[in-house]
């Protein structure tokens, strides 16, 4: 997870700058405060953000009281835009990764939450909120060591609950 963290730091700055300008730890701690374990280091931010400018995607502005905050340019955005067109594709890779993870590993409940949150991915504001979560559980399951037989139980108990819930989300959604 932390290349994926490295790789599309990127595009989460650009995205935190489309809302409005920020220091850079005002950057570092919006990301931390969002995703709930994430803190960029000050050695991963500060030189992407050199970089982000050198490539013209961001600007710095002194504010009056002398802090630097940055903002983004026209080609930030688009940049920014242009990613995020790209984003199903990454979606339906990570999703077809789990799909064989669930099949490798025989957790078939696994491939059932992938699929489910799958519908969740076009239109849907929550995605972006409950997407963070999903992958917080991808890696809770790698992170995993060789389990016992009832630790085993246990955790297809957990899934099993987790995929009862969405169900039962999913019918009091759809009636209201």
């Amino acid at each position: 997870m932390q290349a994926i963290r490295r790789g599309h730091l990127k595009f989460y700055i650009l995205r935190l700058l489309r809302e409005d300008r920020r220091t850079g730890y005002g950057l570092m701690k919006a990301i931390e405060k969002e995703t709930g374990f994430w803190k960029p280091s000050a050695g991963s931010l500060y030189p992407l953000l050199s970089s982000m400018k050198d490539q013209g995607l961001i600007v710095e502005v002194t504010e009056t009281d002398r802090s630097i905050r940055w903002q983004t340019t026209k080609a930030g955005r688009t940049a920014y835009d242009e990613a995020s067109e790209s984003k199903r594709e990454l979606f339906d890779s990570m999703r077809k990764s789990l799909v064989v993870f669930s099949k490798v590993f025989d957790a078939g409940p696994l491939e059932s939450i992938v699929d489910r949150l799958a519908s969740w991915q076009e239109g849907r504001s929550d995605f972006r909120t409950l997407g963070p979560l999903f992958m917080d559980l991808h890696d809770a399951l790698w992170a995993l060591p060789q389990l016992t037989t009832s630790q085993e139980v246990e955790a297809r108990r957990i899934l099993e609950e987790a995929i009862e819930s969405f169900a039962h989300l999913r019918s009091t959604a759809s009636e209201g």
